[in-house]
């Protein structure tokens, strides 16, 4: 039997979406799905119940963090997959997933990510467009960003989940590339932002997120999403792209502004959330 640990706060609007997904393709005694709820003040638990098997445990903090803790404790099966309530990832694809686990020395496992730009504006969509062909996820190292796997070996690497923001950058870097795993013929999908500001709000949560990780764990190889070379080197061989790379380079700049002031003020308490893609 394997486990799914999903963390919700306050997703009502989509966490009924997340569990149909998943469900899509289980069968019976193979798994467990946990969800955790935490601080919520609508109605996700009730919804989380109303699906067979799901067990839901609900916490009076809203913390992410302690979320993932509590799941663990209850949790009693590998592969562990932690998922976030706002993805997609049908039971389907996360079952042709955990086949990555059979090729020896593979301890984190992810399916491909797809992003849903159905809602998003022409802004979101030209940052996609460079985002998604840059090496962070063009090479298919990308582990995490909504959905990561571990086997029980892996999940001995760590002890609890620290008070960190970005857990799935901790968890990617306790793993070298070999031991990492992008599967094949599985996604799972995110549902991109309507508008540039809440972009630019979660994408200054992810690069807040790798400075603290950095601050609190200088030892890790803790990488970046992609460098600027990165960046000129696509424009440089696809020169049509330099409109989309100009608001790729905006967004990164002023992601920066903002985590770089979060730093500034030890603000290691506030989550930035994108609300427009939960609809």
């Amino acid at each position: 039997m394997f486990s799914i640990v999903i963390p919700a706060h306050n997703e009502a609007s989509v966490i009924g979406r997340c569990l149909a997904a998943l469900l899509e393709g289980l069968e019976g005694n193979q798994f467990e799905i946990i969800v955790v709820c935490n601080g919520c003040v609508d109605e996700t638990a009730t919804i989380a119940r109303q699906y067979s098997g799901v067990q839901v445990i609900e916490l009076e903090v809203a913390s992410k963090v302690a979320a993932l803790n509590a799941g663990d404790e209850a949790a009693s099966g590998f592969p562990r997959a932690y998922i976030d309530a706002d993805i997609q990832l049908k039971g389907s694809d996360l079952l042709r997933a955990l086949q990555a686990f059979e090729t020896p020395g593979v301890e984190i496992v992810a399916p491909r990510l797809h992003v849903d730009l159905a809602r998003s504006s022409a802004m979101v969509k030209a940052f996609y467009g460079i985002w998604m062909q840059l090496p962070y996820f063009a090479d298919g190292q990308m582990v995490g960003s909504g959905v990561f796997i571990l086997s029980e070996s892996g999940r001995q690497r760590f002890g609890p989940f620290p008070q960190i923001i970005a857990d799935d950058g901790y968890v990617r870097s306790l793993f070298g590339g070999q031991e990492r795993r992008t599967a094949t013929g599985c996604q799972f999908t995110i549902f991109a932002p309507q508008n540039l500001s809440d972009l630019i709000k979660i994408k200054s949560r992810v690069r807040f997120g790798n400075m603290e990780l950095k601050m609190k764990f200088p030892e890790l190889a803790v990488g970046s999403e992609n460098s600027p070379r990165a960046l000129l080197s696509l424009v440089l061989k696809k020169p049509w792209l330099l409109p989309a790379a100009v608001v790729y380079a905006y967004v990164q700049w002023q992601t920066k502004r903002n985590a770089d002031h979060r730093m500034a003020i030890a603000d290691f308490s506030t989550w930035e959330r994108d609300n427009s893609s939960r609809v």
